[in-house]
């Protein structure tokens, strides 16, 4: 274990990082099945559990909208992201490595399905009801971390830009943790659409379908999905858990270092999961 301070801004005198040495990243060898309806379902809540044993905050259905070198806010068991950081340094400093995880194996050959409030937006859009549900195939599950030396340079960068600087002092001030993401769950994600037969008898009449399919879906996970035949779609890297560093934001003045709960956090009210 090891403390490290995060130097100053020229705004932000008043604030240091303290953190704590992270195991190195790990690559899980493991796939998830996810098929809706099926025998043997794992519903959302099951899914999330999982996650949350394995020491992470679920993100289900996975996206890329919470991740690693992002500054989040914790308050009273949700987090809401303050800072983003530059998505090329991320996928520069996120270091990945084979590990086993049997509470992650838990997920093999789960299934569940996109939820309905999804796909009653989907066919609003539309104009009718042609997408009848959408099954999730998840591969090549993986845990990535940076480490604390490039988590540093990234919060440092982050505090020099006055935007972010401003917020996290206001945060602070209102006596509100300001923590780091460090580590994800990410997985390739396929998408199943199923469309109701009356619009896909012939395979020219599913295009337009999949392709608001497809933008809606990338909407919602701020990731790139490609249409990989007339009914599959796919997405590369989508997270589905967030862990952040235990030791957070604290200003020279605080009597005590701040600390997150020895719980995982949830996401913030009336937010889709992996929300900013």
């Amino acid at each position: 274990m090891s403390n490290h301070h995060v130097r100053p801004t020229k705004r932000s005198a008043s604030i240091r990082l303290v953190s704590i040495a992270l195991p190195v990243a790990v690559i899980i060898p493991a796939v998830i099945y996810v098929f809706w309806p099926r025998p043997n379902e794992l519903d959302d809540t099951i899914v999330k559990q999982i996650v949350k044993q394995a020491g992470f905050d679920p993100v289900v259905p996975p996206n890329r909208l919470r991740g690693p070198g992002a500054l989040y806010e914790v308050e009273g068991g949700f987090y809401r992201k303050v800072c983003d950081a530059d998505p090329a340094v991320v996928a520069e400093k996120l270091k990945e490595s084979p590990t086993q995880n049997q509470s992650l194996e838990r997920l093999e050959n789960g299934r569940f399905s996109l939820g309905g409030k999804f796909v009653g937006m989907l066919n609003a859009k539309l104009g009718g009801s042609r997408v009848t549900s959408i099954e999730l195939e998840m591969t090549h599950v993986r845990i990535g971390e940076i480490t604390m030396s490039d988590l540093n340079d990234i919060e440092d960068n982050l505090l020099h830009q006055k935007s972010c600087d401003e917020v996290v002092n206001r945060l602070l001030k209102a006596n509100t943790k300001v923590c780091q993401g460090y580590a994800a769950l990410s997985a390739t994600t396929r998408y199943k659409v199923h469309i109701d037969t009356k619009f896909d008898s012939r395979a020219e009449d599913t295009v337009p379908i999949m392709k608001e399919v497809q933008q809606a879906i990338q909407q919602d996970t701020d990731g790139q999905i490609r249409i990989q035949g007339t009914d599959e779609l796919s997405g590369d890297n989508l997270f589905y858990g967030i862990q952040l560093n235990t030791l957070c934001i604290t200003p020279d003045t605080a009597i005590e270092k701040s600390y997150l709960p020895q719980s995982p956090v949830q996401q913030g009210p009336n937010q889709p999961a992996g929300g900013t």
